[in-house]
C-alpha cells in the first residue's frame, strides 16, 4: 500500500503538529501527520479500488476534489495550510465500482515552482523570496515590483455550462478536463468586470446563471456581485466573457473586508461585511520592506459590529436598511432563504479569527483548540414596524432577534442552530438552496467525524470510526427522490492506522449508517472542497 510522504528534514516537527483542527491536548503524531502533508506522486490513470459493502447502482459520476496536495518546493516550504499547491482528485463511480485518479494542476504557480526549484509566486500566507540568481541590487529591486497574483488555484471547483474550473480567492480561474483532470485555460475575470479577488463559492441559479462576489481596490474599495448567464450549448467561448456587474457595494470602512462566501435565495443576494479587513496600505509596505504576506495584513476587529447586505437578484439593487449583528468571524454560508417577509441566514460562526492564525504552521506549537465554529441562525426582517426596541423577528420557529435601534438600525442576534463545533456544510444543493431546508452536513470540529444537523431539531446524527479524518461531506440526490434527505452523503476519508488504506464512503444521508468503501492504494489528501459530477 503506498503511503502518503511526509514533509521531511527541518519542517517534519511542524509537520506533527500541523493538525490545527484537532485538539493540542489531544492529538497523536499519526493523526496529525495525516491531515497535512506533501504529495510525492501523482495517479493520473484510474486506479481501481477494493470496494467493502454495496455502493449503490444508481450513482453514475465522479467526486471532484480539490486542495493543497504539495507543501515544499526544493528548500522552500509554504507557511500556511491554504497554500499548498493544488492537487486535483477524482473518485469516477459507476455499476458499483469506484476509481481513483489525482494530478498536480498546472498553474503557472505550480510550474514556475518546478522550473526554478523554489517558491516563485506569493499565496495567502507565503511571501514568495526574489531569485537567488540575481543580483544584491536586482533582489533589492525585485521587492518593489507590482506582487504578481497566484493562480494556484487549489480551493474549489465549479461547473458552468458544459465546461469544468477550479478557483481560489484571486481573479484567476482555471479550465480542468474532469476525466482526465488536465489542467486547460486559465481565465482572468479582472480582465472581465472590476475585480481583484473573487470567492471561491460561487452560486448557480435555476436557469444557470452564475453569481459570484469579488473586491476592487481602490481609492475606495467596493465589494462588486458579478453576474454571467449561461453558456450557449456547444459554443466553445469563454464562459465570462458576457459576465457583467449586478451591483456594487461601497466598503463600510477604508479598508475592505475578507470574506470566503456569500448566501443567495430566491430573490437576493446575501453579503456578509465581517470586522476581519485587509490593511491594503500595510499589505503594501510589508511587500515592499517586510516581506509580509496577505495574512500578516489583516486586521481584526472584535468591537465592530458585523453588517449584512441585501441585493436584488433581479435589479441589482442594494437595499438601505442596516441589519448588523455582533462582531464574528465567518468563512461558509451553510444556506439562506425567505419566508413571511423574512430572509434567513444560516452560518458557520467564529468568535473571532484565531482559527486563521491557528492555520499558520509557525504557530502550531502553541497549542490549539477545536475548530470552534458554530451553527447560528439570523433573521433579517424585510417589512417592520417604525418603533424601536421591538423584536421584528414574526418567525414562530425561531428564537433569534431583530430589534430596531434608535438609529434605525436593526441589530440581529442568532440562534443557535446545533451546540456542536462544525465546519465545511453542505446542503441538497440542487433541491433546496436558496429555499427552506431542515438539514446539513459538516464535519466535526474535531474533523474526525461527519455529522448531519436538523435545523428545526438542533439534534444530529454521526458517522465516526476511530483513527479516520473525513473530508466534506458531500450530498447526493437519489433518482427520484422524495425527501430532502433521500440520497447518499460521500466523504474521501484518511485513515492513520498502520496498514490500513485511506478510503472513499458512501453514507445512506437518512441516517448517516455506512453503505460501503472503496479503499485506495494510493496517495490521498483530505482536500478542501469539491463536487459531484453526473456522468
Amino acid at each position: 500500500m503506498a503511503i502518503a510522504r511526509l514533509r521531511t528534514t527541518d519542517v517534519l516537527p511542524l509537520v506533527r503538529n500541523a493538525a490545527p483542527f484537532i485538539r493540542a491536548n489531544s492529538s497523536s503524531d499519526a493523526s496529525a501527520k495525516a491531515l497535512y502533508f506533501s504529495v510525492e506522486n501523482e495517479q493520473p490513470e484510474p486506479l481501481q479500488t477494493t470496494i467493502k459493502g454495496e455502493v449503490p447502482a444508481w450513482i453514475n459520476g465522479s467526486l471532484l476534489r480539490n486542495g493543497p496536495g504539495k507543501y515544499e518546493v526544493g528548500n522552500d516550504t509554504y507557511n500556511h495550510v491554504f497554500d499548498g499547491l493544488s492537487l486535483l482528485t477524482r473518485f469516477n463511480i459507476s455499476e458499483g465500482k469506484v476509481t481513483y485518479q489525482s494530478r498536480f494542476q498546472r498553474s503557472d504557480s505550480y510550474t514556475k515552482a518546478m522550473e526554478q526549484n523554489r517558491i516563485v509566486v506569493s499565496e495567502f500566507g507565503t511571501m514568495a523570496h526574489p531569485d537567488p540568481c540575481l543580483s544584491i541590487f536586482g533582489r533589492f529591486m525585485s521587492m518593489f515590483k507590482q506582487g504578481e497574483m497566484t493562480d494556484n488555484c487549489n480551493v474549489n471547483w465549479m461547473a458552468f455550462g458544459d465546461e469544468c474550473y477550479v478557483m481560489t480567492e484571486t481573479s484567476s480561474i482555471r479550465k480542468i478536463d474532469p476525466v482526465g483532470l488536465e489542467t486547460l485555460d486559465k481565465v482572468d475575470l479582472s480582465k472581465k468586470v472590476a475585480v481583484h479577488t473573487a470567492t471561491a463559492h460561487p452560486h448557480i441559479g435555476n436557469d444557470g446563471t452564475l453569481y459570484n462576489m469579488g473586491s476592487h481596490f481602490a481609492k475606495k474599495t467596493h465589494y462588486n456581485i458579478i453576474k454571467a448567464p449561461p453558456p450557449d450549448p456547444g459554443v466553445m467561448a469563454d464562459p465570462m466573457s458576457k459576465a457583467s456587474i449586478l451591483c456594487s457595494i461601497p466598503a463600510s470602512d477604508k479598508f475592505p473586508s475578507y470574506y470566503h462566501s456569500f448566501g443567495m435565495t430566491d430573490n437576493y443576494i446575501v453579503f456578509l461585511e465581517q470586522p476581519l479587513v485587509l490593511n491594503i496600505l500595510k499589505l503594501r509596505f510589508a511587500r515592499l520592506f517586510r516581506n509580509e504576506s496577505f495574512l500578516d495584513a489583516m486586521q481584526y476587529h472584535e468591537t465592530r459590529p458585523a453588517r449584512f447586505h441585501l441585493v436584488k437578484r433581479d435589479t441589482g439593487e442594494l437595499l438601505s436598511q442596516k441589519f448588523l449583528t455582533d462582531a464574528l468571524f465567518c468563512f461558509h454560508h451553510i444556506n439562506a432563504y425567505e419566508e413571511a417577509g423574512h430572509v434567513v441566514v444560516d452560518l458557520c460562526c467564529y468568535r473571532d479569527i484565531g482559527i486563521m492564525n491557528g492555520l499558520n504552521f509557525a504557530e502550531q506549537g502553541k497549542g490549539l483548540t477545536d475548530v470552534d465554529a458554530v451553527g447560528k441562525r439570523f433573521i433579517l426582517p424585510l417589512e417592520h414596524e417604525k418603533t424601536p426596541g421591538v423584536n421584528l423577528n414574526g418567525l414562530d420557529y425561531s428564537k433569534a432577534t431583530s430589534v430596531l435601534k434608535e438609529d434605525g438600525s436593526i441589530h440581529c442576534t442568532p440562534e443557535l442552530l446545533s451546540e456542536q463545533y462544525l465546519e465545511l456544510p453542505r446542503i441538497n444543493y440542487e433541491k433546496h438552496n436558496g429555499k427552506p431546508y431542515k438539514y446539513f452536513y459538516a464535519l466535526s470540529g474535531t474533523l474526525d467525524k461527519l455529522v448531519k444537523v436538523d435545523t428545526t431539531t438542533g439534534t444530529s446524527q454521526v458517522w465516526m470510526e476511530g483513527g479516520s479524518f473525513p473530508s466534506e461531506p458531500i450530498f447526493i440526490n437519489a433518482p427520484g427522490s422524495t425527501s430532502e434527505d433521500d440520497g447518499v452523503v460521500v466523504s474521501a476519508v484518511i485513515n492513520t492506522r498502520e496498514g490500513k488504506p485511506s478510503f472513499l464512503v458512501v453514507l445512506d444521508a437518512r441516517d448517516m449508517k455506512e453503505l460501503a468503501r472503496a479503499e485506495i492504494d494510493a496517495e490521498v489528501t483530505l482536500g478542501i472542497h469539491g463536487m459531484y459530477l453526473a456522468n
